[in-house]
Order: C-alpha cells, then sequence, then structure tokens
C-alpha cells in the first residue's frame, strides 16, 4: 500500500497554549485527499504516550460535526488522550429505494448500496495513514488504540475491530454493527460494545413488516437482535451466555463465555430506552457515549504479543531543525521532499539523494510540514523555517 499523508499542522508557535490544540490534517490517501481533526490534551503527555481514540461519524455527517457534539474531546483533555475525527469520503449510493450522494465509510453493507459502476477506496488504508502521521508528530500508546462510531461508521469500526485487531485495543458503537460480508475471521479477538435505542428508526425499519415500532425494554429484544448480536459473539469466539445489570433506562448484557478453546473477551450490548437514531452525549438523551466507554476503552491494552508496528517516521530524521537555505534528510538512498506551508500550500519539491542538502528557496519564517518519500515508505515531520 502506497499512500502520501501531508499533515496541515495548524499552529500558531511552537509554544503550548493553556488549552486543547485542534490540529486539522490533510493527506492524499490512495490519490485522494483525505481530512480529519486531531483534539490534544493540555499538559505533558503521558509517560507511554497518548493514547487515540478514533470517532467515525454516521452517513451524511462529517469529522467537524463529532469534533464539537459527540464530547470525544473534552474526555480526552480529562482523560489526557488523542482524540481523532475524520470525515468519510462521499459516494453515489441507493439506499432505501433512492439514488444519493453523501459521505459513508466503506464497509461491507455499503458495498451492496454503491451505485453501479462506484469505486470505494479502502477506509484502513485511511487509518493506517492517519496513526503514522499523528505518531510522526505526537508519542502515542500504540497498545491503546480505540475506535468508536455512529451508525455507518459504528458498522466500519465493527470492521476494524475484524480487519485491524493487531491495531485496536478495543471498539465501542452506537447505533451500527457489523455487517454480513464483515464477519470474518479476526486476527485476535478484542473487546466490542455495541449501543441501540428502543426507538432507533434505522433499525426498526427492518421489522417494519411485522409491525414492530419499538424495541421492548426486556430481553425480548435479544430475540429481533439475535441475528446481528450472533454474528458479533460468533465472529470473537463468543457463546449467548450473558449476565445482565440494569439501571434508569439502560439494560446492558455482557457475554464473555468463550465458544472453544480460542482465546476469547468480552463482547457488551447495551439497549437504552426512549433513544433515537443518535450517538448519545448528553444533550439528546442523558447518557454521554464518551463517558462510559472511555471506561469501558481504559481496561483493554493491546498485548505485547501482537506487536503493533511502530510510525514509520520513527526511521527517518531530517535537520537541521530550525533549518534555513537547506535540509538533510539522514540515511541512503533517494528521496523525494515536498514542504508544505500552514495552508497545506506547497512551497518546494525535489528528488535527491539522502545524506545531500536539498537547498531551498527564500521561505517565509514559520512552520512546515515537510514530506518525504522514500521508497515504500513516506512519513510527515514538523520544520521550522527560519
Amino acid at each position: 500500500m502506497t499512500y502520501i499523508a501531508t499533515a496541515v499542522l495548524l499552529l500558531a508557535s511552537l509554544g503550548q497554549v493553556l488549552a486543547q490544540t485542534r490540529v486539522d490534517w490533510k493527506m492524499q490517501v490512495d490519490s485522494v485527499q483525505r481530512q480529519f481533526i486531531v483534539s490534544i490534551p493540555t499538559g505533558t503527555p503521558p509517560a507511554a504516550g497518548y493514547p487515540l481514540v478514533f470517532m467515525f461519524h454516521g452517513t451524511s455527517q462529517d469529522g467537524e460535526l463529532f469534533y464539537n457534539e459527540s464530547q470525544w474531546k473534552e474526555k480526552g483533555e480529562t482523560g489526557k488522550f488523542i482524540t481523532v475525527f475524520p470525515t468519510a469520503l462521499q459516494y453515489c449510493v441507493i439506499e432505501e429505494g433512492r439514488q444519493r450522494t453523501t459521505t459513508k465509510w466503506h464497509n461491507g453493507e455499503v458495498e451492496e448500496m454503491a451505485c453501479p459502476g462506484q469505486y470505494l477506496k479502502d477506509d484502513r488504508h485511511f487509518v493506517r495513514a492517519m496513526i503514522d502521521s499523528i505518531g510522526a508528530r505526537y508519542p502515542l500508546d500504540l497498545r491503546r488504540v480505540y475506535a468508536s462510531g455512529f451508525s455507518n461508521g459504528a458498522g466500519f469500526a465493527c470492521k476494524l475491530a475484524v480487519d485491524m485487531s493487531d491495531v485496536f485495543a478495543a471498539v465501542a458503537v452506537s447505533g451500527g454493527a457489523l455487517s454480513k460480508s464483515d464477519s470474518t475471521t479476526p486476527k485476535r479477538n478484542i473487546p466490542v460494545w455495541f449501543n441501540l435505542g428502543t426507538l432507533d428508526d434505522r433499525w426498526l425499519d427492518f421489522y417494519s413488516t411485522i409491525g414492530l415500532t419499538e424495541f421492548p425494554f426486556n430481553d425480548s429484544s435479544l430475540a429481533y437482535l439475535r441475528p446481528s448480536l450472533l454474528r458479533l459473539l460468533g465472529t470473537f469466539n463468543l457463546v449467548e451466555t450473558y449476565t445482565k445489570a440494569a439501571f434508569g433506562r439502560v439494560l446492558s448484557y455482557t457475554f464473555n463465555t468463550p465458544a472453544s478453546s480460542e482465546e476469547a473477551t468480552e463482547f457488551r450490548f447495551t439497549l437504552i430506552d426512549n433513544m433515537f437514531h443518535v450517538y448519545p452525549n448528553g444533550n439528546n438523551i442523558p447518557f454521554v457515549a464518551a463517558d462510559v466507554f472511555w471506561e469501558f476503552f481504559s481496561r483493554f491494552t493491546l498485548p505485547v504479543k501482537a506487536e503493533p508496528a511502530p510510525p514509520a517516521a520513527s526511521t527517518i530524521t531530517v535537520y537541521p531543525n530550525p533549518a534555513g537555505d537547506h535540509l538533510v534528510i539522514d540515511g541512503t538512498g533517494d528521496a523525494t521532499l515536498t514542504l508544505r506551508n500552514i495552508l497545506g500550500q506547497e512551497v518546494f519539491r525535489a528528488h535527491g539523494q539522502k545524506g545531500v542538502p536539498f537547498m531551498l528557496p527564500k521561505l517565509t519564517t514559520g512552520i512546515y510540514a515537510a514530506e518525504i518519500l522514500s521508497g515504500s515508505r513516506n512519513v510527515v515531520k514538523t520544520v521550522v523555517i527560519r
């Protein structure tokens, strides 16, 4: 896989301000420009590096919406972890008998509704590129990477729980679950939590032929939702045996009995009374998903034996930094160096040799993103031009 990750760091100076830092990133992945927002908590990084939480929005939404409304950036500040709010690409889809163009994350369900001739990009490439790019700028604890999602974004997060279980330590979602075609064998079984409202109209549409207008707030809902629950249980090597807890308008079921001698962990299903198709944020209902999901995430780390790959940037450095009239890429072999200003505009590009100075034109003093392409390695470094 080849992608070019260009970080547009909107930082006014090198000094840290006493507030969360918002970073707006743009990068080329599989020849398409992708965008995501990163929120950095105040203070010094944790000793092991920042945990990382991705929040994937639903259909027709974007990262900006969930940056503002999901409560994840606020939780990231108190929990001292980095939160990431990416935006999906727009596709032509045929949904509920109607053709439209809208944002969608690429999972198995979207493949079934894509318009004829519509080519879907692999969003897993985007996720890996985001992790590499963030890791090139900030210290990360790669054993503590998590994903949450809503609706279509929830389905995509569940796909990541299967396809990137060597990267994500746990996944927790609301209003969406694992699609049939994504129900393959994961590299390892990871903890997953699935929330659903009793008034979720997107799910109730599937039961309109039998006149179901609300999921019962009791165990009988497990029968209605059994196909989706069994898909998740079977994928992560668990049986239907559960323990139940009820408090207020929340009914929660925990499944942690392995189906075989293969290692398994935990699946949790929570039914929320009188909740429609929303991501709980404390305003739409008196329940904040970010609070309880983070508590859930905090219990799990990626096993050491999984050996997650370190960011590509750890093997490529550029100097001097701050720089004047030249930059040098450490190492041997050829490389392409591209500089972009804080607006994402390309101001310099040249192909040359590592260890040999790249002579720079006269540039405005400030912060630049240095994109280094060397063979199959693509990294981004922040450099200061003085």
